[in-house]
């Protein structure tokens, strides 16, 4: 069966806490397994840096999950978003930039990261982020439908996903 959890990825910075999805036979969570897939490569360093960087400085830490960052994808979104934006020394140049991460943004204080992939091809279904990107939407359907079903709350504070029995570990 494909059930996957539902856990914290980084809930350190100030104005949001981002979560990740891991499938329950996986060792690794899928933006784990994103960001290890790239930091090694000398191509791809610069660029997973400068992501990393923006998602935990500017939207963890300054100014929270806006929705101007994220480039819509059918149920999911996209990071980095489209323009320019600079993050203290860092620039992140959409139309250069060679990385997609796919997330599902529920507010300005939460974030589901997921998978991603190099951008090879001009839509998202096809090239190398086309399977990451077939499962993002697929983890924010079953996300927002187990909102919808009250099967999932978010805390009261906004920045957490609870059961319905207030466990911690969620699986959908």
């Amino acid at each position: 069966m494909n059930t996957f959890t539902l856990e914290i990825f980084d809930d350190e910075g100030r104005q949001c806490t981002f979560y990740t999805v891991r499938w329950e036979e996986a060792d690794v969570s899928e933006t784990n397994r994103f960001f290890e897939k790239y930091e090694n490569e000398s191509n791809f360093e610069k660029p997973i840096q400068e992501l990393a960087v923006f998602l935990t400085k500017k939207i963890g830490n300054d100014v929270g999950a806006q929705k101007d960052f994220f480039r819509f994808e059918n149920a999911a979104q996209a990071l980095p978003p489209s323009g320019r934006y600079k993050v203290g020394e860092i620039t992140i140049n959409y139309g250069d930039f060679p990385l997609r991460l796919y997330c599902l943004r529920i507010s300005d204080n939460l974030v589901v990261l997921f998978n991603g992939g190099e951008k090879t091809a001009e839509s998202a279904q096809g090239g190398t982020t086309s399977m990451a990107f077939h499962e993002a939407n697929l983890f924010a359907k079953r996300i927002l439908t187990a909102l919808q079903a009250r099967e999932i709350y978010i805390t009261p504070d906004e920045r957490g996903f609870r059961s319905v029995d207030d466990a911690e570990e969620i699986f959908l």
